[in-house]
Parts: C-alpha cells; sequence; structure tokens
C-alpha cells in the first residue's frame, strides 16, 4: 500500500469495499480517522471523555526513536553494494542462531562526504528461534580499516511483541579514509534470543564484514554467496533454454525464497555459471552479464534488468548470483518468467572472445 499510495513511513488509509481509496493521512492521524469514520459509517460509541484518555496513552513500543534501527521499507535495497561476512568464532564456541547482512550505499553520497551502511540481524528461521524484545539488540563495531565509522555502537530498536522474529537493520554513517579501496570492520551483535518458551540467552557473535569501497555506477544486483538463505529455505526453479542454444558456454540456475515475513512476497536468485571444464570465463574486460526479465505468471518485478559485477582481471571463471524481489498475486500458483541473457565469453583454448544471448524459461509451483 505504501508504494503505490505514497512513501511516508506511517500513512494511514481508508479503503472502501470496493478497492477505492476514501481517504489518506501521510503520518497517521486518529482523531481525523474518527471524525471521517463517524461521518460516513456512524458514531463509533467510544465517548469523549474515553476517547481523551485513549488519544493520551504513551508511544508503542515499536518506536523507532532513540535508536539506529531503520524501517524495513526505507532500506534502499536496490542501491546497496553486498559485503562480505565472516564469522569469526573459536573452536569451542557454539555458534548463535542468527545471521548479519551488511550493505552500503557508495562514498561520498552526502554533502559531507559521508555514506551510510545497513547491517541486518536476522534470526535464524530453521532454528525456530525469536528475540526478546525486553533488551534491544546492539551491534559494537570496532578494528575499522580504510574507513571511519562515525559510530562504535549501533542499537535497534524495541518490539511490541515479545516474540519477534523479525529482522532489524541498523543503519551507521561512514567515510573513507583517502584513496582507500578497500573497506573492513568487525561487527561484534550482542542480542538476546529464545526458542519457543525456553529462557532467553543472551549470544555474542562477532562477524568480519570487508568489501571493496563501491564505485559509483557499479551494478547491485550481484550479491555474495554468504548473503543467499539456506539451502533448506530455497525452492528450485525449472531452467531450460531452447535446442539450438544449448551448447552456448553458460547456464542458468533458479532458485526462490519465500519471505517469512511477507508471504506474498520473495526473492528469485539467478546462479550464473560458466563452463569452466571447456576452457571458457567471463570476459571482465567487457561488458559484464545482463539478465532482462519478463513475467509470465501472476507477479510482479521489482525492476525488469539485472546486471552482474563488474570484476577485476581479464577474466575469471566465478559463478554470478543475481537476485530480485518478487511480489506474488493472492492467487498465484507458480512463478513462470521468461530470461534473456548478454554476455561476454572467452575461450581460452581457441584464443577468441565474443558476445553470447541466450533465452531461458524459468518455471516451478509455489
Amino acid at each position: 500500500m505504501q508504494k503505490t499510495y505514497g512513501g511516508m513511513p506511517n500513512m494511514e488509509f481508508v479503503i472502501g469495499p470496493d478497492g477505492t481509496l476514501l481517504a489518506s493521512w501521510d503520518w497517521a492521524n486518529p482523531n481525523e480517522l474518527k471524525k471521517f469514520l463517524e461521518e460516513k459509517v456512524g458514531p463509533s460509541g467510544i465517548l469523549d471523555e474515553e476517547w481523551k484518555a485513549l488519544s493520551q496513552r504513551s508511544r508503542m513500543r515499536t518506536s523507532m526513536q532513540n535508536n539506529d534501527e531503520v524501517p524495513a521499507t526505507q532500506v534502499p535495497r536496490e542501491t546497496l553494494f553486498p559485503l562480505k561476512i565472516e564469522l569469526i568464532a573459536g573452536d569451542d564456541e557454539e555458534k548463535a542462531p542468527l545471521t548479519l547482512e551488511a550493505g552500503t550505499l557508495p562514498p561520498e553520497v552526502t554533502p559531507g562526504g559521508q555514506s551510510r551502511l545497513y547491517l541486518t540481524i536476522r534470526p535464524d528461521a530453521e532454528s525456530g528461534v525469536h528475540f526478546d524484545s525486553a533488551e534491544a539488540a546492539i551491534i559494537l563495531l570496532s578494528d575499522a580499516k580504510g574507513i571511519e565509522l562515525k559510530k562504535d555502537k549501533v542499537v535497534a530498536g524495541k518490539r511490541q511483541k515479545t516474540k519477534d522474529v523479525f529482522p532489524h537493520a541498523l543503519g551507521v554513517m561512514w567515510s573513507r579514509d583517502k584513496d582507500s579501496k578497500d573497506m573492513e570492520f568487525t561487527a561484534t551483535v550482542v542480542a538476546k534470543m529464545a526458542k519457543g518458551e525456553e529462557p532467553s540467552r543472551e549470544w555474542t557473535t562477532k562477524f568480519r564484514v570487508s568489501g571493496p569501497v563501491p564505485v559509483v555506477g557499479q551494478t547491485t544486483d550481484e550479491i555474495l554467496a554468504s548473503q543467499l538463505p539456506s539451502p533448506s529455505q530455497l525452492k528450485t526453479l525449472q531452467c531450460v533454454t531452447s535446442e539450438e542454444e544449448k551448447e552456448a558456454p553458460f547456464n542458468i540456475e533458479a532458485r526462490f525464497h519465500r519471505d517469512p515475513a511477507n508471504p506474498g512476497q520473495g526473492t528469485l536468485y539467478l546462479f550464473l555459471k560458466v563452463n569452466a571444464d571447456d576452457g571458457f570465463k567471463w570476459n571482465n574486460l567487457a561488458s559484464p552479464p545482463q539478465v532482462a526479465i519478463k513475467p509470465i505468471s501472476k507477479i510482479k518485478l521489482e525492476k525488469d534488468i539485472l546486471n552482474a559485477g563488474i570484476r577485476e582481471g581479464e577474466d575469471d571463471v566465478e559463478d554470478r548470483i543475481l537476485a530480485l524481489r518478487l511480489t506474488l498475486e493472492s492467487d498465484a500458483e507458480e512463478i513462470a518468467l521468461d530470461l534473456n541473457t548478454e554476455t561476454w565469453i572467452c575461450n581460452s583454448v581457441q584464443g577468441w572472445c565474443r558476445q553470447f544471448a541466450v533465452s531461458h524459461k524459468v518455471t516451478g509451483k509455489l
């Protein structure tokens, strides 16, 4: 609704039975909403004294004031550059049931020469754990190299529900050291979590976050393997090409992850694999792989063109993993997409490079 009707974080809508938008407010306005409904529907039955008492209640615990959490709708996922995450743990340490994701905007995006990166703490769905909102999760930031972080501690917001299974995205500003090309820092996540009705336990987990300082103009559609959900959460889709194109020196695998917090949404992952065993390599001196996507079934795409990232060196054989958010219509029963991929590939044995254009069809039951 927010994407359809406007971009404010706490908008309020009144929609009629036929789907018509009757009224809206950029910010939630209980008094105006009550007045509108009483005019259109009838008296609420709430006395003025009761309404005054209700209106004076304190803010809900979901408030994101005085902390560093960013609402999910305000995280610019499509413009973020992914950063590599490595778990730092000793042999005797038990792995915490959570994951950390990191992405950043390009450097110098503000007039003051700063930028912003986003750290998302996500509970492990397979473990069945949840955050205990009695104590907000925090991330301690240290050992920064190549950049200066403007905070050494970021704090998550508290949720209304005690059993919080949703991810927390925290934002922190940064600026880079002069002419630095790489960035690295340690993120120590301290979070209180529990499983089912078991007592909560505090977990402290260290991660090393690293990656090249983004270059403006690079793509943001490629992700790292460490950012993928666990294999058991990914549904494999069928990806086939036409008979005349089967001899192309690369192939695509497709998988889908349904968002547990938003069942009507999910992420499509495309794995582009070059036939390295036959001497083929991606050509990094030409344009990176590009995939045009056309939906066939009842789905909506955030974008219809995906671009792989630019790599250093003349060529390589690493897989390219592209990610795309999907919105499923309520009665959607399958995923069906047409893919058209253009990429430059070299053959190190025969000594040539040329462009290939190959079409695939992706299908799968939900």
